[in-house]
């Protein structure tokens, strides 16, 4: 039985972005106003020389800005993303896995559709006015997605059967 999207405007809240630990998924928006995955597409267009054109998308690389992301103890998310800025983290020591939830999308288990994926955290900035120390980010999306589910009582992904 395909997913349904619950009836009504879906809210922001019901989009929402976790930092997968090794313990648990940690919700991540606290303070944040606007948070969109970005697409950038990788466009050609060639016209040959009758003057027709042939548009190709061959690509897209996809982004998120997070900002604010105050300094809190206890966040892992705002943890580690200091530990990058003492480190001046670079290569695989700058990726993180996020999972992707879409609280207004129900499987037949009355389970979220959701999505896990790695990023490239950018830092950009660090310091900020009097609120608190800002570690403000831009998530470089990589990889392919794994899709699968989210359960809210466990907050547990669970992908999807490769032979499905």
């Amino acid at each position: 039985m395909p997913a349904t999207i619950k009836t009504g405007k879906a809210k922001r809240k019901e989009l929402a972005f976790f930092y997968k630990t090794e313990e648990t998924l940690e919700i991540i928006g606290k303070g944040i106003e606007e948070a969109s995955i970005s697409p950038s597409a990788e466009i050609e267009s060639v016209t040959d020389i009758l003057g027709n054109t042939e548009t190709t998308l061959s690509s897209y690389e996809k982004t998120t800005d997070l900002d604010p992301i105050y300094l809190e103890g206890g966040n892992k998310f705002s943890e580690w993303l200091d530990t990058l800025e003492e480190t001046d983290a670079i290569l695989d020591d700058a990726v993180g896995t996020f999972v992707v939830v879409k609280l207004y999308k129900t499987t037949e288990e009355t389970k979220y559709v959701a999505w896990e994926q790695q990023a490239v955290v950018e830092l950009t900035g660090f310091g900020g006015d009097t609120k608190g120390v800002n570690l403000p980010c831009t998530l470089h999306w990589i990889g392919e997605r794994t899709m699968g589910t989210f359960n809210p009582s466990t907050k547990q992904f669970t992908a999807d059967d490769a032979g499905e």
